[in-house]
């Protein structure tokens, strides 16, 4: 019987990125191996490992052979310049549709945003 989670390593990168965006996981600090990853997720350490390689080709962590992984001099600001290109690709294009659709003034909004 499967007992893994349908969670796929998009998530895990997603995880990664966050956590570093919050501090959790700071620029030099070793992050966790494939296998405790795979069992705190618990998913097939492949999902892990997948995971893992896509961050490593973002720059966002890197391998110290025999050691683990750990996170990129610079990954911090890697994670804050693609989240920040999302959000003004993405989410206020959004933000803005919704808007318009609910009549929502900019006196609302700006209150609403604390601006």
């Amino acid at each position: 019987m499967n007992m893994t989670k349908n969670i796929g390593f998009g998530y895990i990168i997603e995880l990664v990125a966050e956590r570093i965006l919050d501090g959790e996981y700071t620029e030099g600090e070793r992050i966790p191996s494939v296998r405790e990853m795979a069992v705190l997720m618990q998913v097939a350490p492949n999902t892990v490992v997948h995971a893992y390689e896509r961050l490593g080709a973002q720059g966002l962590i890197h391998t110290q052979r025999g050691i683990g992984f750990f996170v990129s001099p610079g990954a911090l600001e890697l994670v804050r310049q693609q989240r920040r290109r999302l959000f003004h690709e993405e989410t206020i294009p959004r933000l803005k549709r919704i808007v318009a659709q609910l009549g929502i003034t900019d006196e609302e909004l700006r209150q609403e945003l604390g601006l």
